[in-house]
């Protein structure tokens, strides 16, 4: 069976598992479409090469609006795609009310129209409502996009309702979006040991930590609320604080903590190279996601807390979005925007005795390699695959 997955964050290795592991599952002829360069999260995103024996054919094409995930576009490659591939299913990995979903369906009813598509949402909130320009241009997309597609994959729970609010009537299932568990379940004890004496953190009996950008919706400013009143109370541990990240909010995280007097006990690093990461989450023994819903976004993953996960480490997240299916019995959720709920979490954490804490860190690194790791992915993208293949003989 010929299948054509295309994803513009396929130019970056370490989102192109999906792809990898899709590839090596029998029964599937992968031919994968990406872009030469995008942008994430501002910064550059060039087409890492792939590595020797790629299990799948590649296109990569030119894109217009790099970084703009909802209003980029192919400049080139997707007829080219279309061509190789001969798609008996096409899998599609962008937002159902973006550019490139329209541009590539559009090309689709061209060159494969009775071809059926299976696609992936990250959306967890509505596909009929917007609250950023142009929103009557992406609700129009997406009510002429959603009727072309015959099977749905959601990051979370909440998907399914906003699709079927949307008008979608085909099938649709939640998998567990891969994350690399594998190299934050690797033990780094010399290299998390260098982490923590270089950032004078050698002392400490317990390290609080965020990992990501600093930013309003994230809601670092309830870390920094609750740490600085643990802080009070415990005069007499060392706990530690550290920020991993920056932001446009950086300097109000920064200034607040200065104001609440744990400036001595916070670190902050403003960025640390993609394969460093595991070495400074393996530093932490408890990680918080204080994510607060802003206007039409709410946490849809939460992917950091799956990397703590793996790591064995405590997790504490907010109840906004996704956060509470991630975590499931394997961490701490607390209420959205609630500062004392929080630092009640983080309090009952922190004085886990030792079994209780071993306990659940086994708890969290099994969900986290199990149900999030890039096999269990492509294996639930693959049943989508076949059942849709099953079910639209046309394609044939």
């Amino acid at each position: 069976m010929r299948v054509l997955i295309i994803n513009s964050m396929f130019a970056n290795r370490l989102y192109r598992r999906a792809a990898d592991e899709l590839g090596t599952l029998g029964g599937i002829d992968l031919t994968m479409l990406t872009v030469d360069a995008w942008r994430m999260n501002g910064r550059p995103m060039p087409f890492e090469e792939l590595q020797a024996g790629s299990p799948y054919a590649t296109v990569v094409g030119k894109a217009g609006w790099r970084g703009f995930e909802n209003r980029g576009f192919y400049r080139s490659g997707l007829i080219r795609a279309f061509r190789l591939a001969k798609p008996d299913v096409l899998f599609l990995m962008e937002e159902p009310f973006s550019v490139f979903t329209a541009e590539i369906l559009f090309v689709k009813s061209l060159l494969a129209p009775n071809t059926p598509v299976v696609f992936f949402t990250w959306n967890n909130l509505s596909l009929t409502k917007f609250d950023y320009r142009p929103g009557l241009f992406y609700r129009t997309i997406a009510r002429w996009a959603l009727p072309r597609m015959h099977f749905a994959l959601t990051a979370n729970n909440a998907g399914h309702h906003v699709l079927r609010e949307a008008g979608f009537r085909d099938p649709i299932r939640t998998v567990g979006y891969g994350v690399d568990s594998e190299v934050y379940s690797t033990p780094r004890h010399e290299r998390s040991r260098e982490v923590r004496h270089r950032l004078g953190l050698a002392d400490a009996d317990i390290v609080v930590g965020y990992v990501g950008r600093l930013i309003e919706k994230k809601g670092v400013d309830l870390l920094i609320e609750a740490f600085a009143t643990l802080k009070q109370e415990t005069t007499d541990r060392p706990i530690r604080l550290l920020l991993v990240g920056s932001g446009e909010a950086e300097q109000d995280v920064l200034r607040l903590a200065r104001d609440r007097g744990i400036s001595d006990d916070l670190r902050h690093i403003p960025s640390v190279a993609h394969g460093e990461v595991p070495d400074y989450m393996h530093a932490l023994d408890i990680l918080v996601l204080p994510s607060r819903r802003k206007g039409m976004w709410a946490e849809q993953f939460g992917r950091v807390l799956v990397e703590a996960m793996a790591a064995g480490k405590i997790v504490i997240g907010s109840s906004s979005g996704a956060i509470p299916e991630v975590i499931g019995d394997a961490g701490f959720v607390f209420q959205e925007n609630d500062a004392k709920d929080l630092t009640d979490k983080l309090r009952h954490a922190i004085d886990l005795p030792l079994p209780e804490r071993e306990e659940l860190s086994e708890r969290a690194h099994t969900r986290a390699t199990v149900y999030y790791g890039w096999a269990r992915f492509a294996s639930d993208a693959r049943d989508a695959i076949l059942e849709t293949y099953a079910a639209y003989p046309k394609a044939r």
